[in-house]
Formats: structure tokens, C-alpha cells, sequence
């Protein structure tokens, strides 16, 4: 007999999976890089999958903080919208320059890191299917 998961917790359970499948591809990716091009490229590699990784836990803390309480007008849900969006741009801004001020890894690498945890996270919502969460 197969456990029916009760309707207000679907959306948390696929957007859960949607990270997981961006934790496992970006892992998938890293090991990729350090069989092909070694140590010094697989870091800034998993960096910039990393950096990816932490926006899109923000993305989700937010959405799951939003859930918990109704916004009171429009006008409010926006306001968040927007604050979600620029917290989530200046977070990938600073963790981007600590990477490649701080730590000097490779630009390339560590941006290829960062889209391609991009990339993974498109991917994890297509295939947990939290784009079609309708609240």
C-alpha cells in the first residue's frame, strides 16, 4: 500500500527534492572536473556549485517562511518578492568576490561551477515537478 503525502506538505517535499537533485548534480559535476583537470579545478568548480546551492536554500527559506504566514495585500507579497530576489543577488555577488578575491581560484572555473548549478537547479525542478505548485 503506497503512503499518501498529505496536500499542504507536497510543495516543501518537492522543492526539498529539487535541492537534492541540485546537490547531486553539482557533486556529479566536481567529480567530473577533478577526473578531467585535477585538484586546482575541481575547487573553484564545487565553489561555484556551492555559491548556486546557498541562493537557491535562500529561494527556499523564503518561499517556506512566506508559506507560514499570509501576506496581508499585494503590495506586501511583492515587497517580498523583490527583497527575495536582491538578498539573493547581493549573497551570489559577495560569495562570487570572496571566491575569487579571497580564496584566487580560477574565474572561469568557478563561474562554470556557479551556472552549472544554475543549470542543476532548473534541472531539479523539472524533474521533482515543484514548477507546477499551485498555492
Amino acid at each position: 500500500m503506497r503512503a499518501t503525502i498529505p496536500q499542504h506538505k507536497k510543495p516543501n517535499l518537492l522543492m526539498r527534492r529539487a535541492l537534492l537533485v541540485q546537490w547531486v548534480l553539482v557533486w556529479i559535476a566536481v567529480l567530473v572536473a577533478y577526473a578531467a583537470f585535477g585538484r586546482a579545478t575541481a575547487q573553484p568548480v564545487m565553489s561555484g556549485g556551492l555559491i548556486a546551492i546557498s541562493g537557491s536554500a535562500l529561494l527556499w527559506l523564503r518561499w517556506w517562511q512566506s508559506n507560514k504566514c499570509v501576506q496581508a495585500d499585494a503590495q506586501q507579497a511583492v515587497r517580498a518578492v523583490y527583497r527575495t530576489g536582491l538578498e539573493r543577488f547581493v549573497l551570489v555577488v559577495l560569495l562570487l568576490a570572496l571566491g575569487l578575491s579571497y580564496f584566487k581560484h580560477a574565474a572561469t572555473a568557478l563561474l562554470a561551477g556557479f551556472v552549472l548549478g544554475q543549470l542543476a537547479w532548473l534541472i531539479g525542478i523539472s524533474i521533482s515537478g515543484a514548477s507546477k505548485i499551485k498555492d
